[in-house]
């Protein structure tokens, strides 16, 4: 049997949207299905996924707004040299339907636009809000009939993306899904990470993701240094980087820190500081449907989240929603940091709420292939 040729739009980074494509991926039939990547990003050529899954990067040589003819005739080409049966847009916020118009063009059978967010994740201020006008101004003319699939990580990213001129019956919600087998609680890996860290002794709260606007990691840093005159050995470990590591550097230093916050970067190793962890803290300004969160839930982590955060996130008593007010996370970390949930059973709770990514790439391979 032919294989179904899926060619996904990638991000300009390796982040969520690569993580979901190649988590998904790695259980689907690798015979019958053959993923590529289009995007402007060269080091997708050197990831480590490349050797794993054998695609193709399709290399973006321009942009629209830079050389319109050349970006057209570049994608065209791909579309037509590939015989795609389906373009997979992955995308945070409105830029352009372009794209979409191309497919349409070359008859590319299946066009499915996919949100993965629900706000715009940019630092600066003006930037974000001349990107947030032209988003709003895409959604409200984007011809519905451009695309054949509507896909969201939740019901808060399809709002965000497609609001309602896309009919909510129409959207397929993808959930964010994850490897359950890498997070499922061990007291022999926890021991083994605390004795590592030199945290034995210590309150460990944590929180894992890209250091950028949307995961408001200065908020963090507040609660933190209000909670530690409470609880004066407790320890913050900080897992990711990104563009606004400098500013968190230099406020952790400010608050004279150093010595209970730890920025560990990237780690491939996520699974085993959530081990080390007491309780998950992720304060976002918003999110699509996070997967850090889930990690942290598949652990057995008593987790504090942003009350904005999309209510689907809400499959557990250990997850607590709370308004971004540093007082009331302080009286809810209290609260949690006296409680002593049984952290084996966090596996469980996260595949009966749909997120095992194995199950989720079966449903992928299903919808794939509906009605081609």
């Amino acid at each position: 049997m032919k294989p179904i040729r899926v060619l996904h739009l990638a991000s300009p980074g390796i982040g969520g949207i690569e993580n979901y494509i190649f988590s998904h991926y790695k259980y689907m039939d690798q015979s019958h299905f053959k993923f590529d990547l289009l995007t402007q990003n060269r080091g997708l050529k050197n990831a480590k996924e490349f050797q794993q899954f054998n695609y193709k990067v399709k290399l973006l040589p321009t942009t629209a707004a830079k050389d319109r003819e050349l970006f057209i005739r570049e994608v065209k080409e791909i579309l037509t040299e590939g015989r795609y049966d389906v373009f997979h847009l992955n995308t945070c916020y409105w830029t352009g339907f372009l794209l979409e118009e191309i497919a349409q063009e070359v008859g590319v059978p299946k066009v499915i636009v996919h949100s993965h967010s629900s706000f715009i994740d940019e630092n600066d201020p003006d930037k974000r809000e001349r990107l947030l006008r032209r988003h709003e101004e895409i959604k409200a003319v984007f011809p519905a009939g451009l695309a054949t699939d509507f896909w969201a990580c939740s019901g808060t990213a399809a709002d965000w993306l497609f609001g309602p001129q896309i009919p909510r019956e129409q959207i397929k919600i993808m959930k964010n899904a994850i490897e359950l087998e890498r997070f499922q609680f061990s007291r022999q890996k926890r021991e083994q990470m605390r004795a590592e860290l030199g945290l034995e002794n210590s309150l460990v709260l944590g929180t894992t993701g890209r250091l950028t606007y949307s995961k408001n990691h200065l908020f963090l840093i507040e609660v933190f240094a209000a909670f530690l005159k409470v609880y004066p050995s407790a320890k913050l470990l900080v897992v990711g980087d990104g563009e606004l590591r400098p500013e968190i550097e230099k406020q952790i230093q400010c608050r004279c820190l150093e010595d209970s916050v730890r920025l560990l970067g990237w780690c491939t190793n996520v699974e085993d500081y959530l081990q080390a962890m007491d309780i998950f803290l992720l304060p976002s300004r918003f999110e699509g449907n996070p997967v850090s969160l889930m990690e942290a839930a598949a652990s057995g982590l008593p987790c504090v989240i942003a009350e904005g955060i999309t209510e689907e996130t809400q499959i557990s008593e250990n997850i607590r929603r709370v308004p971004l007010k540093i007082a009331e996370w302080l009286t809810t970390l209290e609260l949690v940091s006296e409680k002593n949930p049984d952290r084996r059973t966090g596996t469980d709770i996260v595949r009966d709420a749909g997120f095992d990514v194995k199950r989720q790439a079966k449903k992928l391979e299903k919808l794939y292939t509906e009605e081609m």
